[in-house]
Formats: structure tokens, sequence, C-alpha cells
């Protein structure tokens, strides 16, 4: 079948203005984002650089051939303004280097007046251009569980394209008059760049709305004073860390903790300086705690975590919490830690089992005295119990 390219050139001006429409409203709705924004001014460019190619029928030649790619070189370097910002990277000035080459090689007749050279030039542009994006989209795997794949396939597909251009296109003008492609290749250009615009455009749509949703997962999960992690992310990462444990047949601890005499340090210094002891104690108790272990703020002054390990481990890491909490003096203010844990043995128990029993332990660290270690032991009644008695 024949492909017509004057009905392919209109197809591709509706698509690149229908979607930057669509682009527009969804960078208003976004609340402006930027990757969607420079989005939104490579389709426009792109458009404008559409248009401009068109003119060689009315026997234009600068500005289709200079300032058509220029600005095309232009839409090139703000689709990898748009990776840049989604992979937080500085934006630099990488992206009007195209842009600026094709202008200085328009200087020279040799060039400006040879096709071959001309398609030549634009196929490597392309494809350097290409291989950035998918670098940097490489970059950004591990925040893509979903988009990424689709994202590289669209990439790759784009690079190869103008990878065979260069050995495909025989780079002689079209003798048809009025003719609006430069030769007879264009036509396959123009349908790639169509197909390739639309898939871009989603495919960026879906990687926006993915780093959003996992935002907003990860918002949920964390505590949005101290940055660690809350009560609904500890039970998950609890299992995870349980359900392993289990499988190797090892033992793994839960731990409470409980800041003492916390509404005093709000009553005398104040609530920014309470919170700055709870941010201090959050900091400290990640950095001793060991790799695999899981550390959360429950609510208030409480705090938990898990961790892979026996009894004489867990109290190993609960003393030295303590004793730097006590040594700690944030703003000269000094606080302790009341710290209860539960070691499961071999057999399967439920998280919120074990910190239960963690409870009971902290209640008595903090009978007995506060800023103390305790270890529930099952040979021992409960404290509230053996008070009865």
């Amino acid at each position: 079948m024949a492909l017509d390219i004057y009905t392919l050139f209109v197809c591709e001006l509706y698509v690149l203005g229908f979607l930057s429409i669509i682009m527009v409203f969804a960078w208003i709705g976004s609340q402006y984002d930027r990757v969607l924004g420079f989005t939104t001014l490579t389709l426009v460019l792109t458009l404008t650089a559409v248009f401009l190619s068109s003119l060689r029928a009315a026997g234009l030649q600068f500005l289709p051939i200079a300032v058509g790619n220029v600005v095309m070189m232009l839409a090139y370097g703000n689709l990898l303004n748009a990776f840049r910002v989604f992979c937080k990277k500085p934006l630099g000035m990488s992206w009007l280097a195209g842009a600026l080459l094709w202008a200085i090689l328009c200087i020279f007749p040799a060039f400006y007046f040879s096709l071959p050279k001309r398609v030549l030039v634009v196929c490597l542009l392309c494809i350097i251009y290409t291989g950035a994006l998918i670098q940097l989209l490489w970059r950004a795997r591990a925040a893509l569980t979903v988009t990424f794949w689709p994202a590289q396939m669209l990439l790759w597909i784009h690079l190869l394209f103008h990878v065979a251009r260069i050995f495909f296109d025989d780079a002689v003008a079209t003798p048809v008059h009025g003719a609006i492609g430069g030769s007879s290749f264009s036509v396959y250009v123009m349908l790639e760049s169509i197909l390739f615009v639309i898939g871009l455009t989603f495919t960026i749509l879906a990687m926006v709305n993915e780093r959003t949703q996992i935002a907003h997962k990860l918002a949920s999960l964390h505590d949005p004073l101290t940055s660690v992690w809350n009560r609904r992310a500890l039970f998950e990462q609890a299992e995870k860390i349980i359900a392993r444990r289990l499988r190797q047949q090892q033992p793994f601890t839960a731990i409470l903790f409980d800041l003492d005499h916390f509404k005093s340090i709000n009553d005398r210094y104040g609530h920014q300086q309470g919170d700055r002891v709870l941010i201090d104690f959050c900091q400290i108790a990640q950095a001793l705690l060991p790799d695999e272990g899981q550390f959360a703020r429950l609510g208030g002054e409480e705090f938990a975590a898990i961790l892979p390990g026996d009894s004489e481990q867990a109290q190993l890491v609960c003393e030295r919490i303590r004793v730097a909490t006590q040594l700690s003096l944030p703003d000269n203010i000094s606080y302790t830690v009341s710290i209860g844990y539960a070691t499961s043995s071999k057999e399967e128990l439920h998280f919120a089992t074990l910190l239960a029993l963690a409870d009971e332990a902290l209640y008595r660290a903090k009978a007995g005295g506060r800023n103390r270690t305790e270890q529930y032991l099952t040979q021992l009644q409960p404290l509230n119990q053996a008070t009865l008695v």
C-alpha cells in the first residue's frame, strides 16, 4: 500500500496539535509539573518544525532547512530537559548543542545545499539525543517499576530507526514539483515520528503518574516530622523480615522505645524543641540499628523496631541506643529513653503479638526507674499481675 506524504503531513500536524493541547491541560492540572512543561514545549516546537518543513512546497529553502531543523533540535533539547528534570539532574546547556551545531553548519554552503550531509547530521543528532534519553531513563529505573521497559523499548526503536535511515535513505530530493518532503524516504520519517510522538507523550504521562503514585505511597508510609517509617510501614516491613527469618529458622526481636518525661520537655522548652528531640532520637536509632533492622515512629514519643537476631544481639543494640540518647544533648536538652524488647522463638509468631510482649518489658523498664532496657522473659509474670500477689 502506497503512503501519501501529504496525508501523513496533515495527520502529523493534527496529532501534534491535539497532543499539544492535551499536554497543556495536563501540565496545568499537575500544578505546573516541570516534566510535563518541557514535554509540552517539545510538542509545540515539533509542531512548528514540521510546519516549517512544509514550506519547501512554496519554493522556500531557508525556513525549512535552517530554521525548521534548528527548531527540531530545540525540541529534542527540551525533551532531554524533561528527562533530566524527571531524574532530578541539573539542566545545563547540553540541550542547546544540537540547535547550535545545526545553525553553524548551515553557514557553510557545502552543507546547506547537500541533502545527503543534512540527512546524515540529522540522523546522528537524533541518535545522540535519544541515546542520552536512554541513559537517563536507565539511571531512573529503580523509581519506575511499571513504565520503565515500555519507555526503553520506545526510545530504542526510535534510535534504531535513525540508524537504519543512515543506510536506507538515499537522500535524493524527490522530483515531484512542490513536494513537502526532502526525499522519498521522508514518508517513513513522518510515519515513524507520528507513532513516536504519540507513544512518547503517553509514556511520559504514565511515568509522571507512576512517580506521583510512588511519592504518595512513600508519604503515606513515613512520619511527616521525623521522616522515619510509620506504624503501617513498620508492620509491612516486619512481615517480610519475619517470613524470611522463619524460613531460615532464625529468631527476630521486636523493640519498643519511649522517651522519658517527654511532656515535661515540651512544657519546659516548647513544642519546637520537643520536635527537635524526636528528630534527634530517630537519627540516633537509625544510625545504630543494623542494616536489616526497621525502625518507625508509632506516635507521640513512642517508637518501635524489628531486628533480625537473638536476645543478646538485641540487648547490645538497645543499650547502644540508650547510652547514645543519654549523651546526645541536642540544643543542650537532656533526655533519656526506656526500652523494652521481646525475642521470638523458632515458632511462628505475629509481629503484633511480639510487640505486645515488648510492651510488657517496656512497662517494667519505666516502673523500674526509666532510662533502662528490659527484656520480656516468659518465665516472669507481667509486672501488673505480680504486684497483685
